[in-house]
């Protein structure tokens, strides 16, 4: 019995593990763009969708890139799973001054080729998989 528990408990971890660098050169990649120009962001991750403020003299502005799927009818109460959301946020240079996921469940799903969305100039992590 004890042995079956630490063959379920490895296997789970064996499973996460798997997902795991992606979900890190998901992140490798968004977090790339920081001190980037928000216009080639664009440019590498297409048009924002769910969002573009542009920056003023009072606020920054931001570009957001979210994926979500629904799930059950909206009649009967279904609703939105948020699977990847990226947030870009920018002065009034272009300059992009931080970089949030706020989820990232699958992302590797949604955005097949990471490195195409990599800023210029910076190295692709090496293929951990």
């Amino acid at each position: 019995m004890k042995n079956l528990a630490l063959l379920m408990i490895a296997a789970s971890i064996l499973g996460c593990a798997t997902e795991a660098p992606r979900i890190d050169q998901y992140s490798y990649v968004a977090y790339s763009w920081t001190g980037g120009n928000i216009g080639d962001m664009i440019e590498a991750w297409g048009t924002p969708k769910k969002g573009y403020e542009q920056a003023t003299v009072d606020q920054p502005g931001y570009a957001r890139w979210r994926v979500w799927s629904r799930f059950g009818r909206w009649e009967t109460g279904g609703g939105i799973r948020h699977h990847c959301e990226t947030v870009a946020v920018f002065g009034m240079d272009g300059t992009i001054t931080e970089i949030e996921i706020r989820a990232s469940v699958h992302c590797e799903r949604y955005y097949k080729d990471l490195d195409s969305m990599l800023r210029p100039g910076v190295k692709p992590l090496p293929d951990t998989t």
